[in-house]
């Protein structure tokens, strides 16, 4: 509940949810949150920079990046060096839109042919039923346009991952290795809520480290 209550006020203070969630390509957000011994970071990515594509996976070389990922983001240690004695307690991301998204475009299309089929079967038997085929295949587009919707969704859709730690001591610093694994990755802007106070500084794929002013 702290940790939600700290974001609400980067939020206020920074504008930050607001722009992370503006979907910026090359750009990225990642917050900073400290409860006494446990830490929060959050990270909100394109998904162009950190899939190198904005859609469900076509092909194997997709599903394998997307499982790639996945396994990159288990461990906060791929994305960003502490300079504190830190324990990983939990991570979270929302990979599974991406998953889910694909598992729906195969269904709607399967569902999509058999209605193709049986509009078909009907106006050859039926021929005295073309205004009831018009209203099918009218309905058919209706569920071609949602699909768009949700395809439409997901070409806009961040990656965010969430860790919690556990830290002996004050974490000073951050040395951002994240830049080494999404290439097209251009800016970092890092905000955070932490015991010494809140401040904010933007990295680039230059200028990978800081400390907490």
């Amino acid at each position: 509940m702290k940790f939600t209550k700290q974001l609400i006020c980067l939020s206020l203070c920074f504008g930050g949810i607001a722009k992370a969630q503006e979907h910026v390509h090359g750009a990225g957000t990642v917050f900073v949150i400290q409860d006494g011994a446990h830490w929060q970071m959050q990270y909100v990515l394109s998904a162009a920079d950190a899939l190198g594509f904005e859609h469900a996976p076509e092909d194997k070389k997709q599903r394998d990046s997307l499982a790639n990922l996945g396994h990159t983001l288990e461990k906060i240690e791929n994305l960003v060096q502490l300079d504190g004695k830190c324990k990983q307690l939990d991570y979270s991301h929302n990979l599974d839109v991406f998953e889910g998204q694909e598992s729906a475009e195969h269904k709607h299309g399967d569902h999509h042919e058999e209605e193709k089929e049986h509009h078909h079967d009907e106006h050859d038997e039926h021929d005295e039923h073309d205004e009831h085929d018009e209203h099918d295949e009218h309905d058919g587009h209706h569920e071609d346009h949602d699909g768009h919707d949700e395809e439409h969704k997901v070409h806009h859709q961040n990656i965010e991952v969430s860790y919690t730690l556990q830290c002996t001591n004050q974490i000073k610093g951050l040395s951002f290795a994240i830049f080494d694994k999404m290439h097209s990755l251009q800016t970092l802007e890092v905000q955070w809520s932490i015991a010494s106070g809140q401040g904010s500084a933007t990295l680039t794929n230059s200028v990978t480290n800081m400390e907490f002013n």
